[in-house]
């Protein structure tokens, strides 16, 4: 049955365009790293059932890694589950991204878990994607995309994680779609990237649901040009652990949240049952940091989303409600949505925009 299963989802794989139609297959027989070592570029690597007690490094273009959900990468004691690409580069007034190192790179299905900091960690590569898998109870992230362009996240589960379950940071042209994340203290976070789209997730049971932010000392200076639309959010309203400076400082409770990112669409999604807020807009607290970056969101809309009951236990200092908007940057605007509660009262009114 199960080989069956994973001939079927190569198929499956093939016909989408996600794999080569011609390649040579590489089996597993004994480490998914010692097929990936004898992998020449345009190959796929079949990893059956089983336990894989390892970490593996991808740095070849056209690899293409398969298994169903029974195949588990135990990453216990290593970093990351799989790494594929370069180094992270390091904070600093003038970081730099790393070279692309891989182009074109999928993973479908398997199981990754107990790495000490990531399930899947991308830098330098541009084309990927990161598609049917489960990741769960990684240390910080479960995928950690960086510097790394043209990539889709798609039909995955991801929970646990100190940090975020779905990142992706200083890239360009991704999409995270119709995945599930739970368990973080962040279920889906977008920073400093642009192009992106965050489509048909469910998120639910994390501190906040999705975060769009632009953070100090990175690569790129801003996130922009996004849309997040027909996500369920609801009920993020685990308390908030962290102990990074950034993500310690989110309020848990919170639905969605536009921190200084600039031509963001908020639409058509449901958000309700956190208890802090629902969609808010606001100004960067951490801009002070890095003086290369704009402190204030500018040309976002948020419209036809369902915000109800948000905000009825807000985190101590803060306001509880369905919208909010502290008034920051230029052309922000929200219209036709449904919601209850808004801050300020007449956030639709004051500052309206088209509906499509």
């Amino acid at each position: 049955m199960e080989k069956l299963t994973l001939t079927a989802a190569i198929v499956v794989c093939v016909a989408c365009g996600i794999v080569p139609t011609h390649a040579d297959i590489v089996p597993v027989s004994s480490t998914i790293q010692a097929a990936v070592d004898a992998a020449e570029p345009g190959d796929i690597i079949i990893v059956p059932p089983g336990t894989y007690r390892e970490s593996v490094r991808v740095l070849k273009d056209n690899i293409t890694i398969v298994g169903p959900e029974k195949a588990i990468i135990d990453a216990s004691g290593f970093v990351n589950g799989i790494h594929v690409g370069a180094d992270i580069f390091a904070p600093s007034q003038n970081p730099v991204c790393p070279a692309i190192a891989v182009h074109n790179f999928t993973v479908t299905g398997l199981t990754v878990r107990n790495a000490a900091s990531n399930g899947i960690f991308l830098s330098g590569v541009d084309g990927y994607v990161i598609a049917r898998g489960n990741y769960i109870n990684n240390g910080d992230y479960a995928t950690y995309p960086s510097c790394s362009n043209n990539g889709h996240i798609v039909f995955n589960y991801a929970k646990g994680g100190s940090d975020t379950c779905l990142y992706i940071g200083n890239d360009v042209s991704v999409s995270v779609s119709r995945n599930r994340a739970s368990g973080c203290t962040v279920g889906i976070q977008i920073v400093n990237t642009s192009n992106f789209l965050v489509s048909s997730n469910m998120v639910t049971g994390n501190a906040t649901g999705i975060l769009a932010i632009v953070d100090p000392l990175n690569p790129r200076r801003d996130t922009s040009d996004g849309l997040i639309e027909r996500n369920t959010v609801t009920n993020n309203n685990l308390p908030n652990t962290s102990t990074e400076g950034d993500i310690g400082r989110i309020p848990s409770g919170t639905g969605i949240l536009n921190v200084a990112t600039d031509r963001l669409t908020i639409r058509e999604n449901t958000v309700t049952g956190n208890h802090t807020l629902g969609v808010a807009i606001t100004a960067n607290p951490l801009a002070a940091e890095d003086n290369r970056i704009n402190p204030d969101p500018n040309g976002n809309r948020v419209l036809l989303n369902k915000v109800v009951n948000n905000g009825t236990q807000p985190a101590p200092t803060l306001p509880g409600a369905d919208l909010f908007y502290d008034g920051s940057g230029q052309g922000n605007c929200f219209s036709g949505n449904t919601y209850n509660t808004a801050i300020p009262p007449g956030v639709e009114t004051g500052a309206a925009c088209a509906t499509r």
